[in-house]
């Protein structure tokens, strides 16, 4: 899973990033082009969207490509609507190329849903620009205003290009955006998997201010593979269901994701002290001891805090893990619980 993941989001990030470098530096070499040329309109307009494109570096970074390209394919379409609107030629064959240009770069990158609102913009924004150049309401000096008829033919060309480029890219390769996903997500359990629990992991830790606590807790099923052998994989399965939902509700906002056959992580952070960090492990702990058609489960469950125990998810991993294995030690105990070289 793990290779899978570096094969799909590296060059989903990589893409990205490149795309982000490319169009802000574009809209800051804009905003000096008519500065110079005295169009101080679209200076204006380049100027204020120049912001935005670092904005959509800032998602990158945390691990969130796919809404770093829709805040850029949304600048992108906005700054075209006002260009195209503000400029001396008005709406012409421009708006083709440039529309069009957005919806191909969306058509291979982005998740159907993320794709479709796309579209949707686009054609909202370029409605809006055709109108107000039809009405003579748009800065144009040279040539006729545009009609009903350029915008009814820039609409089936527009169409084209994203059933096409749609089309294409899921029969070709799927949507990277529909893999970056997959290649995070628990088919069974619909939380994060490993890959994407240690990606979405540093990333929010990345962005923590300093001074706050954080707290990896890892909870370990009992005995799992014998129940799987016992009751069967469809109702283990249910079972693992069951403690994701439990999961999900004890965890809320913070990072969780089963990181292995009946292991399952939480990445508690933002918190006050070390000892909310041990009340909120203490309450996965509880969450996860439950009696679900007959079989009694139960979970060890290890923790480790930062900075108290290690710094980095690495490190707070090799420390929980170590956490986990003192409590596993214990297995006739009724609680299964440890923190880095306490017994609790």
């Amino acid at each position: 899973m793990d290779t899978q993941h570096a094969h799909v989001t590296e060059p989903m990030k990589a893409i990205v990033r490149v795309a982000i470098i490319v169009v802000t530096l574009a809209l800051f070499l804009g905003s000096i082009l008519n500065v110079v040329t005295g169009q101080r309109d679209l200076a204006v307009v380049f100027a204020l969207a120049t912001p935005l494109g670092i904005s959509a570096w800032g998602f990158s970074r945390g691990g969130h490509n796919e809404a770093a390209l829709v805040l850029l394919c949304a600048v992108l379409t906005v700054v075209t609507t006002l260009v195209l609107v503000l400029n001396a030629s008005g709406v012409n064959a421009i708006a083709v190329t440039a529309y069009g240009g957005i919806i191909l770069t969306g058509a291979p990158l982005l998740s159907r849903r993320a794709f479709f609102l796309l579209v949707g913009l686009v054609l909202v924004a370029a409605s809006i620009a055709f109108a107000v150049d039809i009405f003579g309401l748009s800065s144009r000096r040279l040539g006729p205003h545009s009609d009903w008829t350029q915008f009814a033919e820039f609409l089936v060309i527009t169409g084209v290009f994203a059933s096409l480029g749609r089309f294409s890219a899921e029969t070709l390769m799927g949507s990277l955006g529909d893999l970056h996903r997959a290649s995070e997500g628990d088919p069974v359990t619909g939380l994060l998997n490993r890959a994407g629990f240690m990606a979405q992991g540093a990333a929010r830790l990345r962005m923590l201010p300093a001074g706050g606590a954080s707290v990896l807790v890892l909870a370990d099923l009992d005995r799992f593979r014998r129940v799987n052998t016992v009751i069967g994989h469809n109702a283990a399965d249910g079972i693992l269901r069951q403690v994701a939902t439990r999961l999900s509700a004890e965890a809320g906002a913070h990072v969780h994701a089963r990181i292995g056959d009946d292991e399952f992580a939480v990445l508690g952070h933002g918190l006050r002290d070390d000892a909310e960090c041990e009340a909120f492990a203490r309450r996965i702990h509880a969450a996860l001891q439950f009696e679900f058609s007959g079989v009694s489960v139960r979970a060890s469950v290890g923790f480790a805090r930062s900075p108290r125990d290690a710094n980095g998810l690495d490190a707070l991993l090799l420390a929980a893990e170590g956490s986990l294995a003192s409590a596993k030690d214990h297995e006739h105990e009724a609680e299964r619980f440890a923190a880095p070289a306490d017994r609790i």
